[in-house]
């Protein structure tokens, strides 16, 4: 965590503030350890300062080692943090602060209690999780893996004739046991022309012969998220379903072959796997883009989108997931997480992306 503050400590004076208020929980849990929700970081060149309520004063003792603490009692947690940020660095301190994570009412109160300047950082510590490190790409291969062995182990039990949502249930049950926290997300299972809505939720509806089924889904461990899309032939399906399957597997394939250090998310990956569906004649049926970062939270730095797309960096950890979705016929997705290297990718999820057919 030392490393981390030091990393934030150095983008200080190009953010041309004195301190950054960090409240983003996924923030806070990554500069600090702390895996509680309602705590904010105050971070300058020589402070660190972790500031939380007598509800999490015991898990911040076990769990912080690198930061100051400070216990909020009678006022709330904005005006305290605050306060202690002008007790350690002055009153007339620059201050940065996450305007994301900051209601209206809340970026009125912070500009009236805080006596100096005032400056949003945006997206400038949040993106310094983007490159992962060895740690934590251990922790993310685990929650590949175990996503990967609960996909098996739950669409091995067949998909004709179950619910949408007992199969996403079913996930869930096997994350439990095989160690996980829980869902990185909810998970998407959505069958024949449900699958045209790409994050439709699962429901009622009963999976039928012959419908291709969209299963987007993923593991939390230790904190880190994981992600993977495959679509599965319930039942043998018809030549129309095997064309566009086909044609989404060749656009992932497409995607995953340009991505490594250096590429840009728009013009290098999101275009090429792109290209492969424009081509089939498809291309106003992919209308997300080609990817995102994965870490702490499922959606994070970088892009890989048709708008914006970031240049990757060794260590960065991404998915690549193209799709194709026909109102009142079908959706096809595949979806990979991989670790940018220098030379290519290294998939995490490995899952089989031949058309499998599940009785």
């Amino acid at each position: 965590m030392t490393t981390r503050l030091d990393r934030l400590r150095r983008r200080l004076d190009a953010l041309r503030v004195d301190a950054v208020l960090v409240s983003d929980p996924s923030d806070v849990r990554y500069f600090t350890g702390f895996r509680g929700d309602d705590a904010t970081l105050v971070v300058g060149h020589g402070a660190a300062l972790l500031c939380a309520d007598s509800r999490y004063w015991e898990q911040v003792h076990e769990e912080v080692r690198d930061a100051e603490l400070s216990k909020v009692t009678s006022e709330p947690l904005l005006a305290h943090s605050v306060r202690e940020a002008a007790r350690v660095l002055g009153a007339g301190a620059r201050l940065g602060y996450q305007g994301a994570q900051l209601s209206h009412a809340s970026w009125r109160r912070l500009r009236r209690i805080h006596d100096g300047p005032l400056r949003d950082v945006r997206q400038s510590v949040t993106r310094l999780r983007a490159v992962k490190d060895d740690a934590e790409i251990a922790v993310m291969k685990r929650a590949a893996a175990v996503t990967d062995e609960a996909l098996s182990l739950v669409v091995g039990r067949g998909l004709v004739g179950r619910r949408e949502r007992d199969v996403a249930w079913d996930l869930q049950v096997e994350y439990h046991r095989l160690g996980a926290e829980g869902e990185a997300f909810g998970a998407i299972v959505a069958a024949g022309d449900h699958g045209a809505q790409a994050h439709a939720l699962p429901g009622e509806r009963v999976i039928s012969a012959g419908e291709l089924v969209v299963i987007d889904t993923g593991a939390r461990v230790d904190g880190y998220c994981s992600d993977i899309t495959r679509t599965f032939a319930a039942g043998e399906p018809s030549d129309e379903l095997r064309r566009i399957y086909e044609v989404v597997l060749a656009a992932q394939l497409a995607g995953l072959a340009a991505v490594r250090a250096g590429a840009d998310g728009r013009t290098d990956i999101d275009a090429a796997a792109r290209a492969v569906i424009d081509e089939a004649g498809h291309g106003a049926l992919f209308g997300h883009g080609t990817g995102h970062g994965v870490g702490l939270e499922v959606h994070e730095a970088p892009s890989l989108g048709r708008v914006r797309g970031d240049r990757l960096e060794t260590g960065m950890v991404c998915t690549v997931e193209p799709g194709i979705y026909v109102d009142g016929l079908v959706g096809v997705r595949i979806e990979d997480t991989v670790l940018v290297t220098p030379g290519g990718c290294e998939r995490l999820t490995t899952s089989p992306k031949e058309l499998q057919v599940i009785g």
